[in-house]
């Protein structure tokens, strides 16, 4: 009797059936239900849209039972409840069931078709975000796009469903700020393991409407790899003391229900603020959890190692700065320059500024000003300036070595870039420019430029020997200053757990998991086939405190990488903003 509600009583087996209740099921079966009419409307109700046999209230909106589905019924609901409405006329329910028969179709229009569009709408607002472009673009550009490509491409139906996307300037912020949301989220979520290890880089910065801005990011552990994620960036509001920083970084590791015990490093620039012994932020962390890791960043020493020249290279390079501003400084000469390299046929036409913040700003001067030479000195020529170093060789040559130098800088300063690299990796190239430097001393104290090939070029090179060998003398001793201690042997089981190397500073129990793990072969091959980052969370099952201590190892940035370009990203966006608005 499968068209029949058979209901069995709990107490009793599945198999054995409740006669009784049978019973009443056929008798509730052959029941008649109540129909809705069209006189029922006076009254203030309609059919059901979900089932036509239940009376539904237009005023109140509440759905009865088939029993209710009687005149009598129904006025006494429409007297008791809506007594202010009962003497309208039939023409005013009439407009209610209009006004909800019309809502219903829109809603079930945008039912059946938003979850694409509401889709398309959030990804669109994500590129947005990722290429940083204004929120105003969605609705100005990407959907006039859209329509003219499917109106060329497709079928009217396919524009039309086009322009159901919501890609208002307001709708894109709210979809933004969704997806902050629920990064944030998916964040608060991996610290649900109280016992997990972090590690943070952090930085601060004034933006260009003057606002102190501090942000940071994390590293930890999920998915089973070892990942860097944003943490938040916040306004200092009134000072930018240690003390203030560390309230506000101490005030988001609570909101993420983050443990100061667990935090293995702290990575920040030089700053007073930051780095103060007494009252920076670090000193504060360091009351905190005594054993965490301090770096300063090291992308920033190597930048103060980069400044180390004798004194007459300094002088040549403001020299060459000097130039370069003389020319760009005035719109008159910057046009008058352009158009003599444009009928010189030069690649470039312009030169580029020197700033001081930007890391490899010095590499790219000089090798912009080396490459247009024959230019400058053209232009300077019909100028009234004095400019008499640029018709001596010497000081070309000086120029030449600066830039090959500042290119292996560069490299360096590149090399030490990313967002998985870690102190680890950063100490190791660290350590390998500076066994480069002793070779390039070695070479040129024997006449060999071979390293250095625009000074090797010029048949001179002989002139400036002394200053090359000063150079890197002076760039090897600010280096032992800036980083004192590169030795990480003691960590090159990390790097490789089956190189023959000495696990130094390891626990008896952790050698001898070292041991078991560089003996087997199984691990071995599984080495050779993840990240590093990877392998050492697989372990966790098999080696747990083995593991455990090479991710506390691996966890620790070496730079403030990611705050650095996070702030030139955040630069650009208010920038644009800026522009926008105007």
């Amino acid at each position: 009797m499968d068209r029949f509600v058979i209901r069995k009583d709990a107490s009793e087996k599945k198999d054995k059936p409740d006669e009784k209740n049978d019973d009443k099921a056929i008798v509730s079966s052959k029941v008649k239900k109540r129909k809705y009419q069209d006189k029922h409307l006076q009254y203030g109700f309609i059919a059901s849209e979900n089932d036509p046999s239940l009376p539904f209230c237009l005023i109140c909106a509440k759905i009865f039972s088939n029993e209710s589905m009687n005149p009598s019924k129904l006025i006494r609901h429409l007297e008791a409840n809506h007594r202010e409405q009962k003497n309208n006329p039939i023409s005013y329910f009439e407009n209610l069931r209009s006004n909800l028969q019309s809502q219903a179709k829109k809603f079930k229009k945008y039912v059946t078709t938003s979850d694409q569009a509401q889709i398309a709408s959030y990804r669109i607002a994500q590129l947005l975000a990722k290429k940083k472009k204004p929120h105003a673009e969605a609705e100005e550009i990407v959907l006039p796009a859209l329509k003219i490509a499917a109106e060329c491409m497709l079928t009217n139906d396919a524009v039309e469903k086009f322009k159901n996307i919501p890609l208002s300037s307001k709708t894109i912020a709210r979809r933004i700020e969704d997806l902050s949301d629920d990064i944030e989220l998916q964040l608060n979520e991996c610290f649900n393991d109280p016992s997990r290890k972090w590690a943070i880089q952090l930085d601060e910065s004034t933006d260009i409407s003057n606002k102190a801005q501090l942000l940071s990011f994390l590293r930890f552990v999920r998915g089973g790899m070892i990942v860097s994620d944003y943490f938040f960036c916040q306004e200092l509001k009134q000072t930018t003391t240690g003390e203030d920083i560390f309230e506000l970084v101490d005030a988001n590791v609570k909101k993420n229900h983050l443990k100061w015990e667990n935090c293995v490093s702290v990575c920040t620039d030089g700053a007073p603020a930051m780095q103060g012994s007494k009252k920076g932020f670090v000193s504060h962390v360091v009351k905190k959890n005594q054993s965490i890791k301090i770096v300063h960043c090291m992308i920033h020493r190597e930048v103060l190692v980069s400044k180390a020249l004798p004194s007459i290279l300094k002088d040549t390079l403001n020299e060459v700065v000097s130039v370069v501003n003389y020319i760009k400084a005035n719109a008159l000469r910057s046009r008058i320059f352009a158009a003599l390299c444009e009928a010189m046929d030069s690649d470039y036409k312009t030169l580029l500024y020197h700033t001081e913040v930007r890391w490899l700003s010095k590499g790219k001067v000089l090798n912009r000003f080396l490459f247009m030479k024959v230019e400058i000195v053209s232009f300077i020529d019909t100028e009234e300036v004095d400019f008499s170093f640029l018709k001596e060789d010497i000081w070309w040559l000086r120029v030449s070595f600066l830039s090959d130098i500042f290119d292996k800088l560069n490299d360096l300063n590149l090399k030490l870039q990313g967002a998985q690299e870690n102190f680890i990796t950063i100490s190791g190239k660290l350590k390998g420019f500076e066994e480069k430097l002793r070779l390039w001393s070695l070479k040129v104290s024997k006449s060999n430029f071979g390293s250095f090939p625009t000074v090797d070029s010029n048949p001179s090179k002989i002139q400036i020997k002394q200053e090359i060998g000063d150079t890197l003398k002076s760039l090897s001793e600010s280096f032992l200053k800036y980083f004192p201690n590169l030795d990480v042997t003691e960590m090159e089981w990390v790097v490789n757990p089956f190189a023959e190397c000495e696990a130094i500073n390891l626990e008896e129990e952790l050698e001898e998991n070292l041991i078991d793990l560089r003996n087997d072969l199984v691990f071995k091959r599984i080495f050779a086939e993840k990240e590093l980052s990877e392998f050492w969370t697989y372990l966790n099952n098999k080696f747990p405190r083995l593991s455990s201590k090479a991710i506390e190892l691996l966890l620790p940035f070496g730079s403030s990488y990611l705050c650095e370009h996070g702030f030139s990203t955040l630069t650009e966006m208010k920038s644009k903003s800026v522009r926008d608005y105007k």
